[in-house]
């Protein structure tokens, strides 16, 4: 039952999709191209206002059926809500860098305390144990500040990478197929199953309207609640299964490329908190190559990584140095490419 409600799960969210184009194309929800755009022509945004709920509606269905709905899914899906309207808000009135940043540490906080045992545990499971016994709320303090600081970054460089048609929803097609590997070998729990085959139904579905010419944009109310739930994965998973490099992985380009950019705007003194175009994507369509040209070299180096997050079950530390090389080699392709 589970897995039928999760094929009509593609076909439900296309359709409304299509019939709230009509909606979205309404003044408030429309995108109209900047300085800094990668498209030039206004287009409805504020596909996530149907995207999100969709998902957690179809997950805690999907949970509840299979009899793995746990306490802690809940809440997360708790403070995804509160993203979404706060993000919401922001795609309608624009809310300051300060706020937003806030808010997410909210969420993401109250979301660790969650799970405080299981980072203890981590911790003395660990090389960190030796300096735990010194000084226990150091350490425990200072790993919830990684883990925190971690979060923010995923949830903020899908939010940066949201903006190129098609390339949010291959990413997280990939990482679903990630988790539904990892799920099938027993590696990790099987609500991670159910949950990447439904990101993959909802996003699949997006994909057909999303890429290019893209017909509507997931906007901020998407992109940001989005990144929350992959940091959830990320985390969850290092904490309780002791699995984090195969997801690290998977998403390697999104991290290189954001982690680049924002190194780039520090050294010269940009303010990292205000809208840019500075993106390796982005810079190689602003020199003519189409959204088409540069996500099909994104799709190709998904793959190698896809297949590199399978290996690095064996083969951790050499599956993550050739991730980061092989990214690294095609942002500098991008880099390199002359103005068409």
């Amino acid at each position: 039952m589970s897995f039928v409600i999760i094929i009509f799960l593609y076909f439900i969210a296309t359709l409304v999709l299509k019939r709230s184009l009509v909606f979205f194309k309404k003044g408030m929800f429309i995108d109209h191209p900047l300085e800094r755009s990668n498209h030039n022509i206004p287009t409805p945004k504020g596909a996530g206002l149907i995207l999100i709920p969709m998902v957690i509606f179809a997950t805690l269905l999907v949970f509840f059926l299979e009899k793995i709905l746990f306490p802690e899914w809940l809440t997360i899906f708790g403070f995804c809500i509160i993203l979404t309207i706060v993000s919401f808000i922001d795609d309608l009135k624009n809310l300051n860098s300060k706020t937003r940043l806030l808010i997410h540490g909210f969420c993401v906080l109250s979301s660790l305390i969650l799970f405080t045992e299981d980072i203890r545990s981590l911790i003395e499971s660990s090389s960190l144990f030796v300096f735990y016994n010194d000084n226990p709320y150091f350490v425990t303090i200072a790993s919830f500040f990684a883990l925190m600081i971690l979060w923010i970054w995923i949830i903020n460089l899908f939010n940066f990478m949201d903006g190129m048609d098609g390339i949010t929803a291959v990413q997280v097609c990939f990482l679903a197929i990630s988790m539904n590997f990892l799920s099938i070998l027993g590696l990790i729990e099987i609500n991670f199953l159910y949950f990447g085959l439904i990101l993959m139904a909802v996003f699949l579905s997006f994909y057909s309207l999303n890429k290019s010419p893209s017909k509507i944009f997931l906007g901020d109310v998407g992109s940001i609640p989005l990144g929350y739930l992959v940091g959830f994965v990320i985390i969850y998973n290092m904490i309780k299964s002791d699995l984090f490099i195969p997801f690290i992985i998977v998403i390697m380009y999104h991290l290189v490329d954001s982690t680049i950019t924002l190194f780039i705007r520090l050294f010269n003194r940009e303010n990292i908190f205000q809208a840019h175009s500075s993106h390796f994507y982005q810079k190689i369509i602003r020199k003519g190559f189409s959204h088409e040209y540069v996500l099909k070299r994104i799709f190709i180096l998904n793959i190698f990584l896809l297949m590199l997050s399978f290996l690095s079950v064996e083969l951790p530390f050499i599956c993550l140095s050739l991730s980061v090389i092989i990214t690294t080699v095609v942002i500098i392709f991008f880099n390199s490419r002359k103005i068409k």
